[in-house]
């Protein structure tokens, strides 16, 4: 159809991009995130480079000179305030844009809103199908010549719960610190898919024939008719006179009868107890 082939050529495209593009998580203080913006630009190797903030939203509001929690305060008021809030984080990416534009690097920016800034990265890599992300591995303070591990919690949630096939790098203060590899395993990944797409279809069969109730009566119908074979099939080889066989069918007419009723018998049945009010 050409609505799915749209659809894949868009996709297609989608990744190609998310392929040339660069994500750089940075924080609200510029001074102390620049070094690792500018380590991701001297290293980006001509890709476009995607500027990510992820935004808390503030849960303490301001009122007449004291702080309130947002659950008690006037909706209106929570709104305005962060609105003015997520201005902010705009105006701090755009500081991070005027770094790159003064590198002569074509960046974009992106805000996430997230009240956990670990997870509103991992939500943002999965949504974005991002292949290639830099992130601190600590605060700049706590860089160390020989440092070689993450000390931040926020990068070492990343690190484990990030999508495997994004390629993540930690740095300090403008040094490497840890890289993360991509684990791409297409056999795997098509796997997932079949099963993906197996599991798809079960449900919508399910739902087709009335939900998980008259799969169960025609689950046990099915059932009784292989027992009903079975001792048939017995009793055949052990008088050692299999009845007629068809042409095709290599079964006894009178077996196929016998299971055609059954089978007709059953399904009735099934449905009936379908029917049947709770």
């Amino acid at each position: 159809m050409e609505f799915q082939g749209a659809r894949e050529n868009n996709m297609e495209e989608e990744e190609e991009a998310a392929e040339e593009r660069i994500y750089v998580a940075v924080g609200s203080e510029t001074a102390k995130n620049k070094s690792n913006l500018t380590w991701a630009i001297d290293n980006s190797e001509g890709r476009k480079i995607c500027i990510v903030l992820v935004h808390q939203p503030a849960q303490m509001i301001p009122v007449l000179g004291t702080k309130f929690h947002a659950a008690t305060v006037d909706e209106e008021l929570v709104r305005a305030y962060r609105e003015k809030e997520k201005a902010k984080a705009d105006k701090i990416l755009d500081e991070y844009l005027r770094i790159c534009l003064q590198k002569r690097v074509h960046a974009e920016k992106l805000c996430v809103e997230m009240d956990s800034i670990e997870k509103g990265i991992v939500q943002m890599i999965s949504q974005n199908r991002v292949k290639k992300f830099v992130m601190g591995a600590a605060a700049d303070k706590h860089y160390l010549t020989k440092m070689v591990d993450l000390r931040s919690r926020k990068a070492i949630f990343v690190c484990q719960q990030a999508s495997v096939t994004c390629h993540i790098r930690f740095v300090c203060k403008g040094h490497l610190i840890h890289t993360r590899e991509p684990i791409i395993n297409e056999g795997e990944e098509e796997e997932e898919r079949i099963s993906r797409t197996s599991s798809c279809r079960s449900a919508s069969t399910s739902s087709y024939y009335g939900g998980s109730e008259a799969s169960s009566s025609i689950d046990e119908a099915s059932s009784s008719i292989d027992e009903v074979s079975s001792i048939i099939t017995e009793e055949t080889i052990s008088n050692h006179s299999p009845p007629p066989s068809l042409p095709c069918s290599g079964m006894g007419l009178g077996m196929i009868t016998f299971l055609i009723n059954s089978t007709k018998l059953l399904h009735r049945l099934a449905i009936q107890n379908q029917k049947q009010p709770e």
